[in-house]
């Protein structure tokens, strides 16, 4: 059974003394109405509607799997020979529920949720997200843990903390005064880590490990704070720190000595290295170009939605450099040899994906990722200068993902390394092309230091 109600109303009493910080109001009414016509958007619904299907009844079974401690759920329990690898051991525990708290969050919200092919009711998961949230929060270093093991102040733990953060924001009046109260001290401290701490780079490493993955998840937990917690007296101190993140996770040697201005300075006066390589890839796990790397390693797009929803102009340095890199997954070509054969385009023209190395080249039916930078990049005007613009690419990779999804035969499997990848890139990229079609999106200038 699901847990009882009963936990989530009986287990806790709001501390008289909590004191709640004051948070920016999400404005919903934004994604009041249709996108009318636009079929960008109607290409997003319809891969919304060929891969929401159990969605609600997998975060119900994801959420109910944990031992329960002291009436709260142990999602950070490490069993056995797991110990060993602590760091991916409590990624697998805390990063899955944090993402499909805020995936299921958000569809409810925005009224995508369709129970009846998600699995689940909105009543059933209201019920649990309170109970979820505040476990995950209480389970947190810095609020003591509750069973043997805790997160925080790791390698990944910030990404986490912003995305335990949003599923909170997204639901914040339903929350009690303290589970507010917890799950923003977690968000502030895990910001505040990256206050006095220079972004890494990796220069000529860029071909080997690449630094801008990580760069760009711990710039999206500044981000939030700086969003999310107005008038907290590091808000601009956050927005400022985020903004040197997301350039050195995107900057290329053509960038350190750059007099382009982004939110209010020259890149350079923010660049510690670079992250990138002068072709606009980068490499990790000691394989260069890695595709799937350097599309993570820029353009987030709940950047650009909460900031909307919430009032704040979205920074300029979240598209910095978008052109030039989206540019080189249509246009650039990498030779065979010294890459794999045949050679060419990242994006091939049937809408399949050449992969220049060996390595992990299942990556390579990670659609979700193509859509989405398809889907900005057609938002954003990012493409102008691609040979082939991205609304083309856009309905490739989406009808690809139905076709697969559908039992039709592809040339590459569809491949996700958590289940819902798909639906959660496609709801950003359909709520994004929402906020267009209502004329609510700011324009961001996609800027670089060749481009001008």
């Amino acid at each position: 059974m699901f847990r009882s109600v009963f936990l989530l109303f009986g287990i806790f009493s709001v501390a008289a003394t909590a004191v709640a910080q004051q948070v920016r109001p999400l404005d919903w009414s934004k994604l009041d109405g249709s996108a009318n016509d636009d079929e960008l958007a109607t290409l997003c619904a319809t891969v919304l509607a060929h891969t929401q299907k159990d969605f609600g009844k997998d975060w119900l079974d994801k959420v109910n799997a944990p031992p329960l401690v002291d009436s709260l759920i142990d999602f950070a329990r490490i069993d056995g020979s797991l110990k060993k690898n602590r760091r991916r051991a409590i990624e697998d525990c805390i990063r899955p529920v944090t993402t499909s708290c805020r995936t299921i969050a958000l569809a409810i919200r925005s009224g995508i949720y369709d129970e009846a092919e998600a699995g689940a009711t909105i009543t059933e998961i209201e019920s649990l997200l309170p109970l979820v949230l505040r476990s995950v929060a209480k389970d947190h270093l810095i609020h003591g843990g509750i069973g043997q093991d805790t997160w925080g102040d790791s390698w990944q733990s910030a990404m986490w903390a912003g995305q335990l953060a949003h599923a909170a924001w997204i639901f914040w009046d339903q929350l009690n005064t303290e589970d507010q109260k917890l799950v923003t001290d977690v968000l502030i401290h895990e910001a505040n880590r990256f206050l006095d701490v220079p972004p890494p780079t990796s220069d000529r490493n860029s071909r080997g490990d690449t630094k801008g993955e990580e760069n760009a998840w711990n710039a999206g937990c500044l981000f939030a704070a700086a969003t999310m917690l107005n008038g907290h007296p590091n808000e601009a101190a956050w927005r400022e720190q985020a903004i040197v993140y997301s350039l050195n996770a995107v900057a290329t040697p053509h960038d350190l000595n750059s007099d382009v201005v982004v939110d209010g300075k020259p890149v350079s006066d923010r660049l510690r290295g670079y992250c990138i390589t002068e072709d606009y890839a980068v490499g990790n796990h000691g394989a260069y170009p890695h595709p799937g790397y350097t599309a993570a390693s820029y353009l987030d797009p709940r950047v650009i939605l909460f900031c909307t929803l919430a009032g704040v102009d979205p920074p300029e340095a979240i598209l910095y450099n978008a052109a030039p890199i989206y540019r080189m997954f249509v246009d650039h070509h990498w030779a065979a040899p010294p890459y794999r054969k045949p050679g060419g385009t990242v994006y091939r023209r049937g809408g399949d994906i050449y992969w220049p190395i060996e390595k992990e080249k299942e990556r390579a039916g990670r659609y979700y990722i193509w859509l989405k930078q398809d889907i900005l990049a057609a938002t954003f005007g990012f493409d102008t200068d691609c040979s082939t613009k991205a609304d083309h690419w856009a309905k490739l990779h989406g009808q690809y993902i139905v076709d697969a999804v559908t039992g039709k035969d592809t040339p590459i499997p569809l491949e996700a390394y958590h289940q819902g990848a798909f639906f959660k890139n496609a709801l950003t990229a359909y709520l994004l092309r929402v906020l267009h079609s209502q004329g609510h999106l700011a324009a961001i200038p996609s800027l670089s230091a060749k481009s001008l």
